[in-house]
């Protein structure tokens, strides 16, 4: 580990190092004008964000100490002292060691008697709750960049450290297992910081960098462009000396299978993806995927709701809009099912699965995968009889299977929003996004009145969704026909 301590580091900027390091350059080189602009979304999951810290760290500890302090250096001292007095458990502790410039402020210190310390009989340990109900690995790595920072103080690094996930579970990390990663990722983030060259990895970055991340990679030609790159793989091809969408594209397939997790398939979807990128324009590769049955319903569906990853910190669970868009004959209709608040899910679904009912000679289109597993988890968890879910399952096409077998696009990415801008189609509503309507909904739900204008919205939206997922499956039908 380095002996620099002119760069100040905190947990926040070490587990960056794993997840999307150019966040370190821009949180320190770039001008604050470049960052995106909050969402309300973003803002919901900052509440509950803290809303969950403080409910959960209550609830499992209804006899901790939170010290309060006007300046994190006044609070450290304050958490010092009561570490000598040997207080129990401490909430919010500011803790700094200035030799190796690291600081923080750890969730809970919980005292122990397992082994003694510079306070006496006793030391702590390292607690970090989190929203998220699956702890990453970069969680893990902030829970041990405060425990090997309180080791410095207290001069005995505890040897586990336990992180608390969005459902209050507990779970214990050995140290151990985690301080060479984190000894790296300390270095690394140090270098960024002495003005280290770093490339931007493009959809790497979380708000308030993620347009600006992009935005340089686009400049650049990184190799990031390339879609199914993700940043562990981009820094195995860097090492390989590949660092753009054009070194890709000159790329030899057998050498790029020698590197570690690229077999045959993989190298060859890289290097036509690349092709693509800098010629601009899509390429065939296997026609005879383009296979659409003939019917004389098609029923383009797609869903609205909160996914389990968002659904965190008192956010329900809930797919609250169900939208089709029907075409006989050449006419379209769009038709939304909706939840008008989180308690009717269920009528939601079933007022679908009548229309379904009612069909003949019919094929469902959608989008990847969020639709049938959202659809088959709703059936199951409101015990929907298996001949009913058959009459949606067995007649569900992914048009995104069939697009990505056949075609390869020169798009940063394989998304209903990314093919369907490259062939022509836009949304209505700039300020609509899949996880923006989550904001937008729940607005709805608090007061009906006010949210309609907004619930208006994300119907539009989702009608949007539908046609986007109409205009790429016409799109291949009419490639299929015309052979280019």
């Amino acid at each position: 580990m380095t002996e620099s301590v002119t760069e100040k580091l905190t947990a926040r900027t070490v587990a960056a190092y794993i997840t999307s390091p150019f966040e370190i350059y821009c949180n320190n080189f770039v001008s604050e004008a470049e960052q995106d602009e909050i969402t309300e979304y973003q803002k919901l999951l900052f509440q509950r964000g803290n809303d969950h810290e403080n409910q959960t760290v209550h609830a499992k500890f209804p006899n901790l100490v939170t010290i309060p302090f006007e300046r994190p250096e006044d609070g450290f001292k304050l958490i010092i002292d009561s570490m000598v007095s040997g207080t129990d458990t401490l909430h919010g502790a500011p803790i700094y060691y200035l030799p190796e410039g690291i600081f923080g402020v750890a969730d809970i210190l919980e005292k122990s008697d397992t082994d003694s310390s510079i306070f006496g009989n006793y030391h702590y340990t390292i607690k970090e709750v989190k929203l998220a109900k699956t702890i990453q690995e970069s969680h893990i790595l902030q829970g041990a960049f405060y425990n090997y920072l309180l080791g410095k103080i207290q001069e005995i690094t505890p040897k586990t450290f336990a992180m608390i996930n969005g459902d209050g579970e507990e779970s214990l990390h050995e140290y151990s297992d985690y301080d060479s990663l984190l000894f790296d990722s300390i270095d690394g983030a140090r270098k960024i910081l002495q003005g280290g060259s770093i490339s931007p990895t493009h959809g790497s970055c979380d708000y308030p960098w993620a347009s600006y991340c992009n935005k340089k990679a686009v400049e650049t030609n990184d190799i990031s462009l390339v879609a199914g790159i993700s940043l562990k793989t981009k820094n195995m091809l860097v090492d390989n000396k590949l660092n753009t969408v054009e070194d890709l594209a000159k790329a030899n397939i057998q050498d790029l299978t020698e590197i570690k997790g690229i077999g045959n398939k993989t190298a060859k979807k890289y290097v036509t993806t690349a092709k693509a990128i800098q010629t601009k324009t899509h390429i065939i590769i296997d026609k005879d995927m383009i296979d659409f049955p003939e019917r004389k319903v098609e029923i383009f569906l797609d869903l609205e709701g909160i996914d389990p990853q968002s659904a965190e910190g008192g956010i329900p669970q809930i797919d609250y809009l169900i939208g089709i868009i029907v075409r006989v004959d050449s006419k379209e209709k769009y038709i939304s099912f909706t939840a008008k608040d989180t308690n009717h899910e269920k009528e939601m679904l079933l007022e679908f699965l009548e229309f379904i009912k009612k069909q003949n000679d019919y094929v469902i289109y959608h989008y990847h995968h969020y639709e049938k597993t959202h659809l088959t988890k709703m059936m199951e968890n409101y015990e929907i009889d298996e001949a009913t879910k058959k009459m949606v399952l067995d007649y569900l096409i992914d048009v995104y299977k069939v697009a990505t077998n056949s075609v390869v696009f020169p798009t940063y990415g394989n998304g209903l929003k990314q093919i369907a801008p490259y062939l022509g189609f836009s949304w209505r509503h700039k300020d609509v996004s899949a996880t923006e309507s989550i904001s937008m909904y729940l607005d709805y739900v608090d007061n009906s009145e006010e949210g309609k204008v907004k619930f208006q919205k994300i119907i539009d939206y989702n009608e949007d969704d539908c046609i986007a997922t109409r205009v790429i499956k016409d799109w291949l039908v009419s490639l299929n026909a015309s052979g280019r």
